[in-house]
């Protein structure tokens, strides 16, 4: 499928003064905006324009950034087999999660209370979980734990069971919206409501751009899968680096610049128009990039995005290419569960389609989970702390979230959309 232009992007503020023929001048359609799906027809014009502008130039990386970098958490998608990310449950495994989850409801009436202790395993399925938190920090920054059959459970029992064996990986829950929201169901919910209603991509079928979100891993439970598309998408945001550094380190530079984020991003702190923050970070030994196009661009109608300049529309454009030149594409299963190291790598989801939107469908629905293990977290650059600190509260106990179990239900339905614009999604 192909991904078409999402709402009305933002301009370019200086092309005009890199157009130098007519030439140009009669591509200036092509790329006079830059929009939440990319456009390669437009970012090619665009690179080339600034090519010709910075030939005569001396490139260099800003102070502090290394030429590269290396180790296991940098690679591209032919290096990985699948022992490199999957986790296989047993029969055995499965029992154990099962009697854990008959355990838990048969002492809690909401999934509230899940942790470590509330949700008990066996040794060897700790052990599974164990590596699964390796896999993120030591080898490839993700990883899929398969063997469980969704369609077996309940709503209810399925949130359990994702936060139990969640809880393993990250001990801290955080929030989804700043209304203490403990999951998010990304699912195709634009049919279900209003127009105008439904304005974070996560919520609709759309193409998703490479991005990070406001986490420390990302988990995702897979309650439902599409009739077609819908693929993940998984890069090393250490090989992004390396690329971007041998070939273009203007782009480095910009993104390690500060960016004015428009209102209606992720965060608007104390209701101001806009917040600076870079894009890209080397801090602690490590590049750290908290990209998203979606607060630049937009991403609905609705939007109205200040312009960027042409480097800066370079340099989105650049980190999503980059990326999707290195992804691995995994076709999720029902059941399976898939964390991420949001900051070793970046994620986009495929354009998909589902095969009707009634009552009992098929459709593609993910439950996410934004967790924290407290010992393995990475250092944050001063930066990003408040926006961290807002998703993982040391002050606001889980036995005080609002959880959303079935987004299908008509009682959640008549509630409104769950997080028309939530928090700790950059998109």
């Amino acid at each position: 499928m192909s991904p078409a232009p999402y709402g009305q992007g933002a301009a370019i503020s200086d092309l005009r003064n890199y157009l130098r023929t007519q030439h140009h001048a009669q591509s200036l359609d092509e790329c006079a905006k830059i929009h939440y799906v990319p456009s390669l027809k437009g970012y090619q014009i665009r690179s080339e324009l600034v090519k010709t502008v910075l030939a005569d130039r001396v490139q260099l990386l800003p102070a502090g950034f290394p030429s590269a970098v290396d180790g296991l958490l940098t690679w591209t998608a032919s290096e990985l087999t699948e022992d490199d990310w999957l986790v296989r449950l047993s029969e055995e495994d499965v029992r154990s999660v099962e009697a854990a989850t008959k355990a838990y409801l048969s002492k809690y009436g909401s999934v509230n209370h899940v942790s470590t202790e509330t949700f008990p395993v066996s040794e060897s399925l700790r052990a599974k979980m164990q590596q699964t938190v390796s896999n993120l920090f030591d080898r490839r920054g993700f990883a899929v734990v398969r063997g469980l059959d969704s369609t077996k459970y309940t709503a209810l029992e399925r949130v359990v069971i994702f936060l139990g064996l969640s809880s393993y990986v990250g001990g801290k829950l955080g929030m989804q919206t700043l209304s203490r929201t403990g999951i998010a169901h990304l699912t195709n919910l634009k049919p279900l409501y209003p127009e105008g209603l439904i304005k974070s991509p996560g919520y609709t079928n759309v193409h998703m751009s490479f991005h990070n979100d406001t986490a420390h891993i990302i988990a995702l439970f897979v309650a439902g899968t599409a009739e077609n598309g819908g693929g993940s998408m998984v890069a090393s945001s250490a090989k992004v680096y390396n690329e971007l550094a041998a070939t273009k380190p203007h782009v480095i530079k910009t993104l390690a610049e500060d960016w004015k984020l428009n209102c209606f991003s992720s965060h608007d702190f104390e209701s101001e128009e806009f917040y600076k923050r870079p894009l890209l970070y080397y801090h602690d030994g490590r590049p750290l990039l908290f990209v998203a196009r979606r607060p630049f661009t937009g991403s609905n109608p609705g939007d109205a995005p200040r312009p960027i300049s042409l480097l800066q529309a370079e340099a989105l454009d650049s980190v999503h290419y980059a990326a999707e030149r290195h992804a691995i594409r995994i076709q999720l299963q029902k059941g399976d569960i898939q964390f991420m190291n949001n900051l070793a790598t970046v994620h986009s989801r495929e354009e998909f389609k589902d095969s009707s939107i009634g009552a009992g469908a098929d459709r593609r629905h993910m439950i996410r989970a934004f967790i924290k293990n407290e010992d393995r977290a990475y250092r944050l650059p001063p930066q990003l702390d408040g926006a961290f600190s807002e998703i993982y509260p040391d002050d606001v106990p889980t036995t005080e979230y609002n959880f959303r179990i079935d987004p299908f239900n008509p009682a959640a339905l008549s509630q409104g959309p769950p997080a028309a614009n939530p928090s700790g999604t950059n998109g």
